[in-house]
């Protein structure tokens, strides 16, 4: 048997055991932390998800459980076990378990709690998150978005995933082309010539600030055609909306590359939309009028015989994959949809190689779902399992008491630069996670740039730098001798030192749920809980003692402490500073 110095090897021990004694397949073998010490170190309910295929009752199986399980070496490391209630096996652990985890921990140093998946689970994945139109800067909702979705593939690749992280540029459509109007109408008033808004512009300050500096480059090189269409924004020549657009687009994306740096946010891939439509001339590339991606999506469906016209509109028939109603693909006017670059875009994924695609949305995008997981269904090789879309929810804000009202196109927002002006890069990161994404946020500025322990990054922040400026007042050789943790010895395992192992412990059965379940809120409240922890640990157990053998478990129970929130820490996006 392997060593049994932490749950999930644990756990999976007394399953072996409980198939063993139930004479079939065993699944489902959890273990829990007793809320009281008479209860056991941990519970588990081996016998009760056994019973059926043993065919007794749990309690009776229980006792041959835990007997079974103490022949193959569990002795080793448990003191003695109970039958509780209807059938649980409560377990008391021996000091040489505590001694083997906390050794574990500090030989596997930055690498414990990773590497938790399964071989068999683990995916070449794509994960798409924030992706905004380039029309302004990003606010306080894709700040949500942006660090969930990093905190979800730092956890990803650290459980044992192959992550790629990229951001769809949305640079193709009417809102890009009203986002070109809105910028050379702005240009025009600045260069004094008398010219409206289009229907539904862009109005916020921040287009009249992207104008004064396309002034400062290029002068007035679009004045005389902008004058010339006055006061109607619509009679601008084609080509130079196209030109003023893409200055804007690619000022905003520099923009947002340097908001999202900031925010730690990094991505290994920028796809542009417009790319998706390369129309250069190759006779193959081209199908209904479209080259690049698009073309071969739509090659592609109707080779399947899903694509049909009506009302001069090229339609997917979406009907057939779940969706409430077929789609359109391309207008009469000749014009592409959305959904059609969604397809292409998604096509081009599956093309790179990767097993599992994650697209993480806001909450407008919810009513999308139903259509997107059709197409993907619709494209071969007919597998919707390998797209999985999550939506997320609204942040909203609150100051004083008092809620923020945003509104993007009015340039009414409080933006990711703002943000963390106001409350940092690490208040932002912890508190944007500190709920599951599909609920909406509560964001306190107050209570985010409070330094108290009533704020939860600075508790826990709080806790790994004491823990720090203990291990600063501890001599050097004894910071040193604890190194893998191989010389540490203790005959007696105090209740605080106890419940502080067990917590550590937890932290890979964190990362593991956290990755299945897509949740890094998981792992922010198990660092809250883990810095509680530490900090009841400390006021009854001192630290600088003259029992060296005590003061070496001590330490060591520090430094893993401190490498378990650091990492933790760093999982989500968020500092784990040395002093505070």
């Amino acid at each position: 048997m392997t060593d049994l110095y932490d749950l999930a090897t644990l756990a999976a021990s007394l399953q072996e055991a409980a198939a063993e004694v139930a004479g079939a397949g065993v699944d489902g073998v959890e273990l829990d932390l007793p809320p009281r010490p008479e209860l056991g170190d941990v519970s588990s309910n081996a016998a009760l998800v056994s019973a059926r295929a043993a065919r007794r009752a749990p309690r009776d199986l229980a006792g041959e459980i835990g007997a079974r399980w103490m022949e193959q070496g569990g002795a080793g490391v448990c003191e003695r076990y109970e039958v509780a209630g209807p059938g649980f096996l409560n377990l008391f652990l021996s000091p040489s378990w505590y001694l083997g985890a906390v050794r574990r921990m500090l030989d596997l140093g930055a690498a414990y709690g990773g590497g938790v998946l399964p071989e068999a689970e683990r995916r070449k994945v794509n994960i798409e998150f924030v992706s905004v139109n380039p029309t302004g800067p990003l606010h306080v909702g894709h700040a949500r978005y942006a660090s969930y979705g990093d905190a979800l593939c730092r956890i990803f690749a650290f459980a044992g995933h192959d992550v790629t992280r990229e951001f769809y540029v949305n640079d193709y459509g009417t809102q890009m082309l009203r986002f070109g109007q809105s910028l050379a109408v702005r240009y025009g008033q600045r260069l004094g010539i008398d010219i409206a808004l289009p229907e539904d512009a862009y109005e916020g300050a921040y287009v009249l600030e992207f104008a004064d500096k396309l002034i400062a480059q290029v002068g007035d090189r679009y004045r005389d055609a902008i004058a010339a269409a006055a006061p109607d924004v619509e009679r601008v020549p084609d080509d130079v909306i196209q030109e003023i657009k893409i200055w804007g687009r690619d000022h905003v994306l520099a923009q947002f590359r340097e908001t999202l740096e900031r925010l730690r946010v990094p991505f290994d891939v920028w796809t542009s939309e417009a790319t998706l439509y390369d129309d250069r001339p190759t006779a193959d590339a081209h199908h209904r009028g479209f080259g690049g991606e698009v073309g071969k999506a739509l090659a592609e469906m109707d080779g399947e015989g899903l694509l049909f016209d009506e009302e001069d509109a090229v339609w997917l028939r979406t009907t057939q994959y779940g969706d409430d109603k077929d789609r359109v693909l391309i207008r009469g006017t000749g014009a592409p949809t959305y959904f059609l670059s969604d397809i292409a875009y998604h096509r081009d994924k599956m093309d790179r190689g990767f097993q599992h695609m994650i697209d993480i949305w806001g909450a407008d995008h919810h009513g999308y779902v139903p259509r997107m997981k059709a197409a993907f269904t619709a494209l071969p090789p007919h597998d919707p399992d390998r797209l999985e879309l999550i939506i997320g929810q609204l942040v909203n804000l609150t100051e004083s008491g008092e809620a923020k009202r945003m509104s993007k196109r009015k340039g009414d927002i409080v933006t990711v630069d703002d943000l963390m002006d106001d409350i940092g890069v690490d208040a932002a990161r912890f508190f944007l996670v500190g709920r599951s994404h599909d609920s909406t946020l509560e964001l306190d500025l107050d209570l985010a740039a409070e330094e108290s322990s009533n704020n939860p990054v600075y508790y826990v922040q709080y806790a790994h730098a004491r823990i720090c400026s203990i291990l600063r007042n501890v001599p050097e050789e004894r910071v040193a001798a604890v190194g893998s943790g191989a010389g540490l010895t203790v005959d007696e395992v105090e209740p605080a030192e106890r419940e502080l192992v067990k917590a550590l412990t937890r932290f890979p059965l964190v990362v593991l749920d956290s990755t299945r379940r897509r949740s890094p809120h998981r792992l922010h409240a198990y660092l809250g809980e883990l810095a509680a922890q530490f900090h009841a640990f400390y006021r009854v157990c001192r630290v600088l003692v003259d029992e060296e053998e005590v003061a070496l478990f001590r330490t060591a129970l520090c430094v893993a402490t401190r490498q378990t929130l650091a990492s933790g820490l760093g999982l989500l996006g968020v500092s784990a500073p040395e002093t505070m």
